[in-house]
């Protein structure tokens, strides 16, 4: 215990370090220099708004030009007007739907549509795109339909209540 009482008598003996007894002030928050420049968020926040007034009338004059070329032209008008204000339109092929609800198909009991992940339930079983269940295999599932292809290759679709 001695040892103890003469290692504190002499530490109370010792002068204490000098330690710097003021603290700097800290900087104001004011003199940092910003990430950003400040006419940056001005600048942007203007370009957006011109942005989109140039897309909102892009997008109305290519529907007023669609109007234009999807109605016909008065019999009193030129074929030369015509010619100068028409664009070439290609019209798409008709597609046959596929049959809905063959006789000897699966039975559809449900769909649970999503976007990313649709699935639906068909004879007990739950499928997903691209699944394959007995001779069958799901090519795609929409809101009210499954389109399967056959063992004969022939895609059918499957509807509820049908």
């Amino acid at each position: 215990m001695s040892l103890i009482n003469d290692a504190l008598k002499q530490a109370r003996k010792t002068p204490p370090r000098n330690l710097p007894t003021t603290v700097p002030p800290p900087r104001p928050a004011a003199d940092d220099p910003s990430f950003f420049p400040s006419w940056l968020l001005p600048s942007l926040v203007v370009f957006l708004i011109v942005a989109a007034i140039f897309f909102i009338g892009w997008a109305v004059a290519h529907r007023n030009v669609r109007a234009l070329v999807a109605e016909p032209e008065s019999a009193g008008s030129s074929t030369q007007e015509v010619a100068a204000f028409s664009l070439p339109v290609s019209k798409p092929r008709p597609v046959e739907p596929p049959p809905i609800n063959p006789a000897d198909a699966p039975k559809l009991q449900g769909i649970f549509y999503s976007p990313t992940a649709p699935s639906a339930i068909v004879d007990g079983k739950t499928v997903r795109p691209g699944d394959k269940f007995g001779a069958y295999r799901v090519k795609a599932i929409s809101k009210y339909t499954v389109t399967l292809i056959g063992p004969d290759k022939r895609e059918f679709q499957l509807g509820m209540g049908n």
